[in-house]
């Protein structure tokens, strides 16, 4: 059974972000940053597979889950990564597996093409380098249109439904469930601030990818719209020692529409780079 995760903050850019960390000191780290509306529980299935053999950092990114709101509103790609940066250089990592999924994917490349010395290796998962403009148009419409408030649990886990078509409702619920904060009224209101989806950065972070020198996993939903297949080749062509592995039965959300496909994909790369024991 793996242990309950430690609850923690740690400031940057006069923010108190707040993270979960499981594991060791004593062993090596992956940190975790989650996509776009997303918190650090996004990854509480995730840690399971590791069983102790690995300390594991999942940061609630700003303006989300516990970690403070940017007032006003500092959402770009510049801002979060200064962010990460502020956070790897006071918890003193080195030699660590930097992983993201969807925007936190773009973070934790783009900090990577910068400090590459300092990452052991890169997991980026599903989204393209650069973005193209109906994403931040669709961002923009749930900024508009996403009610206010929840009636239940359920109602969200209903909305999650339309983006994750594969995933196990009951894995659904146990997020759900950790990315709600209940109100006096009953009502369930998300753990985010809604400006981080109209402030979503014009991203292009294509033009670094060929400064990333430590090995890199690209992953992709193999019925992803959001990262197109010719797109993660050319972002493979790009990156020195890279590969990438599509994941079947897969939207967008690949951790969670088949988590035991993204788990293998993750474990297999970390043994063929040595960071954990076959």
């Amino acid at each position: 059974m793996v242990e309950k995760p430690e609850s923690k903050f740690v400031s940057a850019n006069n923010l108190n972000l707040h993270y979960l960390e499981w594991g060791s000191h004593n062993t090596q780290t992956i940190l975790l940053l989650h996509g776009i509306g997303d918190n650090a529980h996004i990854w509480d299935n995730f840690v399971c597979t590791f069983e102790g053999r690995m300390r594991v950092i999942a940061l609630d990114q700003r303006g989300h889950g516990r970690s403070e709101w940017s007032l006003p509103g500092a959402y770009t790609c510049r801002d979060y990564v200064s962010d990460l940066e502020g956070v790897i250089t006071a918890l003193r990592l080195n030699n660590f597996v930097l992983m993201g999924h969807s925007m936190g994917a773009l973070h934790a490349t783009r900090y990577t093409s910068l400090h590459s010395h300092l990452v052991a290796g890169l997991i980026h998962a599903d989204i393209e380098p650069c973005p193209p403009e109906w994403n931040k148009q669709y961002l923009t419409n749930l900024y508009n249109n996403l009610p206010t408030y929840y009636r239940s649990v359920d109602e969200y886990v209903d909305q999650m439904k339309e983006n994750s078509p594969y995933a196990d409702p009951k894995l659904l619920f146990e997020f759900a469930a950790k990315a709600l904060i209940q109100r006096g009224d009953g009502t369930y209101t998300c753990q985010y601030d809604r400006e981080i989806l109209s402030g979503f950065d014009q991203y292009n972070i294509a033009p670094d990818l060929a400064n990333i020198t430590c090995p890199t996993l690209i992953l992709r939903g193999i019925e992803s719209r959001v990262m197109r297949r010719h797109i993660a080749e050319e972002m493979c062509n790009t990156i020195p020692y890279s590969r990438l592995v599509e994941i079947q039965n897969a939207n967008h959300p690949v951790h969670t529409d088949n988590p035991h496909e993204f788990h293998r994909a993750v474990h297999g790369f970390l043994r063929e780079i040595k960071y954990i024991k076959k």
